[in-house]
């Protein structure tokens, strides 16, 4: 295990011994879980915004995509006029009724 010497700012050792006596743990115990907490949360900082980076990418060739398609019915006027049109099986079989 390394080792590092480290200066704090006037009150703020006093203030990880307390918590520290507090937690149960040692001074060295608090420095490290602490400074591994903090780790965690800048990677999941990181992750975010390399996540809000893909967002905006793929947001970005939408948008291109659409500005090359041209204009027509909206996707609810598609899926309304599917969904009224009669079943495929129906009109492969020329609207038969078997009576």
């Amino acid at each position: 295990m390394g080792k590092a010497n480290i200066s704090f700012p006037d009150g703020v050792l006093e203030e990880i011994d307390r918590r520290a006596e507090a937690a149960g743990t040692t001074r060295s115990g608090f420095v490290q879980e602490a400074a591994a907490h903090y780790i965690a949360e800048l990677d999941r900082a990181t992750e975010q915004d390399e996540r809000q980076v893909r967002i905006e990418r793929a947001i970005a060739g939408m948008r291109e995509i659409g500005s090359q398609i041209p204009p027509g019915p909206d996707g609810v006027t598609l899926i309304r006029q599917m969904r009224d049109a009669p079943p495929r099986w129906l009109e492969e079989h020329g609207n038969r009724r078997d009576e």
